[in-house]
């Protein structure tokens, strides 16, 4: 049951691209940044969900296995937790206390994904306007 939203999502975003970069009306500049807002949010999301990950180097893990002191910043035992979307990562203790992670990248990612999805949008209504543009002469 999955796949039929994506595979719709897939298409509402494929005819969306073709709306955008199918005439050319948009300024160069403007397909330039939404075609690289695409990897730069990607990047940004790897960012922040490899965040909490201690596996690569646990010596210098942003969420400790031990506390440093107690009371300094969570007390018991801490874990990363990250989620994929929304992306989000944070380092929970045992005691309710939480320290996000990467909130900058969250924000780029935001951004970006802003960006994207109103030029998709742009493109979505221009298709939607004239459909015969689509349409390789």
């Amino acid at each position: 049951m999955t796949l039929l939203p994506v595979f719709a999502g897939l298409v509402v975003c494929l005819v969306g691209l073709r709306g955008l970069l199918g005439r050319p009306t948009p300024h160069v500049a403007v397909k330039a940044v939404v075609l690289l807002a695409v990897p730069v949010g990607a990047l940004a999301w790897l960012s922040v969900v490899t965040a909490a990950d201690y596996v690569l180097f646990p010596d210098t893990a942003p969420c400790p296995r031990e506390p440093y002191r107690v009371g300094v910043i969570g007390g018991g035992a801490v874990t990363g937790v990250s989620r994929t979307f929304p992306p989000r990562a944070y380092c929970a203790w045992e005691d309710g206390t939480t320290y996000e992670l990467a909130t900058g990248s969250e924000l780029v990612f935001w951004v970006c994904f802003g960006v994207v999805a109103v030029a998709l949008a742009a493109g979505l209504w221009r298709a939607l306007r004239d459909p015969l543009a689509l349409v390789r002469r």
